[in-house]
């Protein structure tokens, strides 16, 4: 006999986790341009010993736009 009550699991569609879409071309830029950005904003600093100068300051902002640019590809599509 047969339990009314029971919630047979097979008529269920199985769970599958929901997938991000994938986006490796924009990453990559974004990560080249964070740590070109970083590298080029400690190499103008040391050069100039840490004067402010227009490569270190324009390298510095390139950095963080594409830190900043990670972060939003990062969170904008949500948890899954």
């Amino acid at each position: 006999m047969s339990d009314p009550y029971r919630i047979d699991t097979y008529e269920r569609p199985a769970h599958s986790p929901r997938t991000r879409p994938r986006r490796p071309a924009p990453r990559a830029l974004l990560w080249v341009l964070a740590v070109g950005g970083a590298s080029v904003n400690v190499a103008a600093n040391i050069v100039t010993q840490g004067a402010l100068n227009p490569v270190g300051l324009l390298s510095g902002v390139v950095g963080v736009a594409a830190i900043a640019g990670l972060l939003i590809l990062r969170f904008a599509g949500g948890r899954s």
